[in-house]
């Protein structure tokens, strides 16, 4: 019985403390029976014979400890997917941005190699793409700690708490929360990268650099509002008025940026085939359709208060 007692032993220090008395008396309640039915299934079999055939079928000590209390994984399984598409979606625009610096460096620097842009542009998405997926995944962790407490505490819930979804559209999707919560983050993140320094040579407006000052504060109301979506997971009345008035201040945002002509006061000198022309009105155009995101989403959300109130 020696090597049965060294088993059970093995397990219980790989089980939780609150745990290990139950389960090993339990597991060797278990083993005796099959020894039990080993015996008079093969009488020939001495003792440790019989109990380390036994062993060998039930496995390894550690894979037994976590049959009865499986590990808590850093990602809970059902944000997985979820945790992949935010990855994949969150690297993609990473390597677009180091794409689209490094090849405007090269452009504008005839003494840097095709060689020397490619390292550049792979060392910047690293270290980018690292410093994302740590935050994406301490993100995710603390989601996964707040729903294992949420599920905690289900014995003290209320029914009469239980919210009125009398519309199908009201329930928000975690996808929803994700992609709105990343487009803030990358617009807070490459609002000026975007408009100053990946073009170094050309300098902002004082008119637009004030805006983009000015306007910045909207990206920190967006993400608020999607921390209280992540709170909440329905619509509304009051978080749908919310939702309207920073989409409604967005698109007047974005129109106003769109018109603060000149946008920058030069022709960057990397982009010699661009007039100064030709860059208003790109960039107008190109804010201008943004405008139209937040746009829609302001006429769904009025239109979504109405059904409210009928």
């Amino acid at each position: 019985m020696d090597l049965l007692e060294r088993y059970l032993a093995a397990v219980q220090q790989e089980l939780p403390k609150e745990k290990q008395q139950d389960v090993t008396r339990e597991l060797k309640a278990n083993i005796l029976d099959q020894l039990d039915a080993m015996q008079e299934q093969a009488p020939s079999l001495t003792d440790e014979e019989r109990i380390h055939s036994v062993l060998k079928q039930l496995g390894p000590p550690k894979q037994m400890a976590h049959q009865f209390a499986p590990p808590t994984p850093l990602i809970p399984i059902g944000l997985m997917p979820l945790f992949s598409y935010t990855l994949a979606m969150v690297f993609g625009i990473l390597f677009l941005i180091q794409v689209i610096q490094s090849s405007l460096l090269w452009l504008g620097n005839e003494n840097l190699g095709l060689l020397l842009m490619l390292k550049h542009m792979a060392g910047g998405f690293i270290r980018d793409a690292t410093f994302a997926f740590s935050v994406i995944t301490f993100g995710f962790w603390v989601i996964g700690k707040e729903q294992g407490s949420a599920c905690k505490s289900a014995a003290s819930w209320d029914p009469a708490k239980l919210p009125q979804l009398a519309k199908p559209w009201q329930q928000i999707e975690l996808s929803d929360i994700f992609i709105d919560l990343a487009t803030y983050l990358f617009l807070l993140l490459i609002w000026y990268p975007v408009f100053g320094q990946s073009l170094a040579s050309a300098e902002l407006s004082i008119h637009s650099r004030f805006l983009l000052q000015a306007f910045s504060p909207l990206l920190l109301l967006g993400i608020a509002l999607c921390a209280w979506q992540l709170k909440q997971r329905y619509w509304t009345t009051a978080l749908l008025k919310c939702n309207l008035a920073l989409n409604a201040l967005l698109v007047t945002a974005i129109v106003i940026l769109a018109w603060a002509s000149p946008f920058y006061s030069s022709v960057p000198a990397q982009l010699p085939w661009l007039t100064t022309e030709q860059l208003e009105r790109s960039i107008t155009i190109t804010l201008l359709i943004i405008a139209l995101i937040p746009g829609w989403e302001v006429i769904r959300d009025w239109r979504r208060l109405q059904q409210f109130d009928n």
